[in-house]
Order: C-alpha cells, then structure tokens, then sequence
C-alpha cells in the first residue's frame, strides 16, 4: 500500500495514480520592526572591539568593566530599551602577558591596562602536575569572575584544559612542569592613545545593514561629529546624534550645527550637558546619551520633547547652561539644534529636550525627530516583509496578499494609536497603497513590481497657542 505523496508541484499530481497531498501555508502576515535600539561608541575598560549586544547590568560588568571610563559615565542613570557597544580600541592599546619559568606565557584577553591587574598563581597539584589560579583583582572583578582555579593540570595538556575567560595561555616548552610561583600580575597593559581614526574605525563598524536604530559616542569633537554626519550619509538607515563640549557657547554650538547637517534628516544635535549624581557625586555628562535613552524608550510615534518624557530623565538633576534665554532656544531650534531645558512645571526632574527636531533647516517636511522615526518604521517593517515575495510568481493573487497583509498591519497600527485613522484627515484619507496603476505589461514581463504607497501619520503639539481675551468690558459671543 502507497503511502500518500507530498508536493507543491502541480506538475507531479497526475504522474502516477494515488493520494497526493499539497500542504500550502497561509499568507505571510506583516510585522512591525524595531526602533529603540541604542549603540554607544566609546571607550571601556576591557571588551572587544566589535557590535555586542548588551542584555543587563551585569552583562555589560561582565564584558565591559564596572568602572570610571567615559563609555561607563554615559551610560549612568539612564535606560534603553536595547543596547549595543561597540569599544573603541585606541591606537597603541597593548595586552597584558606574563610568562612564568620561560614554559607558560598568559596573555589578557582584551587590550588595556585592565589586564595588569590580572594574577597567576602555580602551585604543586593535588596528585599531579600544576594547580594553576587565575585571579582579577580590578574594582568589582570579584562579582563577575570568581577566582579560576585548575588543579592537576600537565604542561603537555595545559592549553586545551585551561580554559579561562580571563587569559589565554600559550605554551613556550613542555620538557619539565613549571617551577611554582607567588601570584603574580601580568603587565605591559596599555590604554594607548585614542584618537578619531580609533572612532572611526569604531563607527565603520555600525554600517551593517540593521546594526541600530540610533548612534551615538561617549565624547563629542567637531571632528568626530563630521564622521558621524559621513556615517548617516553613507548608511542611510539610522539616526546619529551629535554633540558639542560642555563649555561650548551658543556661538560655537551654531557654528558646529551648520557644519552638521543632514539632507535626509538623520542627524539630531543634541545640546546642554546634563548634570547627574554618580558615586555620591554630582558628573555633568553629555546629553547626547540621555537624548538616546528617551528614543530607544519611546515609540516612534512620540515626539522626544513631550513634556511627559521627563520620566526618562529620572537620573538627570538638571541642566549645565541655566542662564539660556528664550532667544538662545529660538536660535537653536532655527539652525536645528535639539536643545535640553528645565522647566519646574513639568512633573519629574523637569528636563526635557525643548524642541524634538533634526538637524535640517531647508525642508520643514523633514524637520521633525518624529518624521524621520516614523518613515523608518514604515518603511523597514513593509520592506521586510515584502522579502517574503522576492522573486515570486508576479501574478495579481500574489499582489493582493501584500495589500491585504498590508492592511491588516496598518488597521492594527490604527487600534494601537500609532497611525491616525481617516477620521483624523480633513478632505482626504490617510492610506493610499495602489498595487495596479504604476505597474503596466511591460514592467511586469520584465519583473517588476511597483507599489505606491502615501501614509499620514501624527504630528506632536509643537505650537500651543490660547487666544485669550479678558476684560470687563469682554462681551462673549458664539463664533
């Protein structure tokens, strides 16, 4: 007796008599991408130089030291919803090594001097051959890596057996055990000295496709926020934030603002230092991260100056430039300047960005952080569904799967107060997707599929403006 036979191949059902079973999936059904993912670029006390996703506070202790360097201090008092490192390895930086009794040689895993303070200890073993322990004595190592201890080890076996996170061990000669040694650090650990081809280098490495959704660096140079205006202008699928020094005037920080912008709207500059206490003391710290912390938290759709998106500044006791005048924020917003303010009304810390725009001035359609955010979402979440049907059968069904997919994605969006509903638009409606008329015979034969698409979406309550007239004499008439 045959067994009943599987195929999606219309051709093979008639090919011999029998059960034929085609089993066909339901139509794939559309999702929303991601928008909160945050990627710092600095310097750290020890990790590897390439993207790490970062999952918890002791995830990042674990791979990046619980200490004092300027990528720790941004990151200080603040959240996001999804984080990544990528470390700066400064020009010069050098590992750690040890080399005991000219038969061992232990080397840091990581450049910097955060392996100096790495000890070995070779002692006789319980029965044979070495017991080797393998300490980190930095500031809280203690809670990260316990000690290593390897007992019984032969020196013609020691470097598939020892297996530490802490050191990699090379053997230099297996004729006899090494002599025993008092523990003893590694040393010739070096920092180096970082300079902006070390950031560079360090950026080059975020330009994989869908590596974040936003960029930023631990310190901030004009320099270096000309390779952050190169980077968004190459990759073209994120949004960079920029910086200026936190004794920068307003004078300064305009003539840095010109040279920044971004004809696609992909740079926000970021301004007024952020004072927050840090080990009992008060660290004023760049705002580029805490403007990174509200977009990783928030949904695309929310304006980052929303007043209520003071919550997200829990950490944050204020503002570096108090003496800002209404002037100063005008000038700010008119050369497209995101600038950070305190206003006591507000519930919270009180601080806020004051205004939640890009740093492009010559097209007002593009101005807004929201704008850009949302047309991201849009785009990435429909581009990657429309995966699914790369090179597909180009026939009618298969387009109406996608519009039908489509809108059922964008009703949810509507449910979910993402996206505004047709009762929103005045004299119009909020979704055009036309799968049909830019597509003809010919574009069609040659497999192309053109799908036009228009979404309106929300605007943020930039300007409120009460029209108000009190007096004794007001008569009140209806309008």
């Amino acid at each position: 007796m045959s067994s009943p036979y599987r195929t999606n191949n219309p051709l093979e059902y008639a090919e011999v008599d029998g059960i034929v079973i085609d089993e066909r999936s339901p139509s794939p059904n559309m999702r929303g991408v991601g928008t909160g993912t945050a990627c710092l670029v600095g310097m750290f006390q020890r990790g590897v130089h390439s993207m790490e996703q970062v999952v918890s506070t002791k995830d990042f202790h674990k791979k990046y030291g619980k200490s004092n360097f300027l990528g720790n201090i941004q990151l200080k008092n603040k959240n996001f919803s999804n984080l990544k490192i990528i470390r700066v390895e400064a020009t010069g930086a050098a590992k750690a090594t040890l080399t005991c009794d000219a038969k061992i040689k232990f080397t840091a895993k990581t450049k910097g001097a955060y392996g100096n303070k790495i000890s070995v200890t070779i002692e006789a073993g319980s029965t044979s051959g070495k017991k080797y322990t393998i300490k980190d004595t930095n500031e809280g190592a203690n809670e990260i890596f316990p000690d290593e201890i390897f007992d019984n080890v032969a020196i013609t076996d020691i470097t598939p057996f020892l297996k530490s996170v802490l050191v990699d061990v090379e053997t230099l000669s297996t004729a006899a055990e090494p002599a025993a040694q008092v523990a003893t650090m590694l040393a010739a650990g070096s920092e180096g000295t970082v300079a902006d081809t070390d950031y560079e280098s360090a950026i080059a490495k975020a330009a994989v496709e869908n590596s974040c959704n936003i960029l930023f660096l631990d310190e901030y140079s004009a320099s270096r926020n000309q390779l952050m205006k190169l980077h968004a202008g190459e990759t073209n699928d994120k949004i960079v934030i920029c910086s200026h020094g936190m004794d920068d005037t307003v004078a300064e920080i305009v003539t840095d603002l010109k040279l920044t912008r971004n004809a696609d709207g992909r740079i926000v500059y970021a301004i007024n230092w952020i004072p927050t206490t840090i080990n009992a003391v008060e660290v004023v710290t760049s705002p580029a991260a805490w403007l990174a912390s509200i977009l990783s938290q928030t949904s695309p759709t929310i304006d980052p100056a929303r007043a209520s998106n003071t919550t997200f500044m829990w950490g944050a006791n204020g503002v570096y430039m108090k003496e800002l005048t209404r002037s100063d924020y005008k000038t700010f917003m008119a050369e497209g300047g995101s600038a950070f303010e305190y206003d006591q009304d507000l519930a919270g810390t009180g601080v806020k960005p004051r205004s939640g725009i890009v740093n492009q001035i010559a097209d007002t359609s593009k101005l807004t952080v929201v704008r850009r955010r949302m047309t991201d979402y849009l785009i990435n979440s429909f581009g990657r569904f429309l995966k699914l049907y790369q090179n597909d059968v180009n026939r009618k069904e298969k387009r109406n799967e996608i519009k039908g997919a489509y809108l059922v994605w964008d009703n949810g969006q509507v449910k979910d107060g993402i996206l505004p509903s047709d009762n929103e638009v005045s004299g119009g409606k909020a979704l055009l997707l036309d799968m049909e008329s830019e597509n003809d015979n010919d574009s069609l034969a040659e497999g192309k599929v053109y799908i036009l698409y228009k979404r309106r979406i929300f605007s943020s309550m930039r300007f409120i403006i009460l029209k108000a007239e009190i007096g004794e004499s007001v008569i009140v008439k209806e309008q």
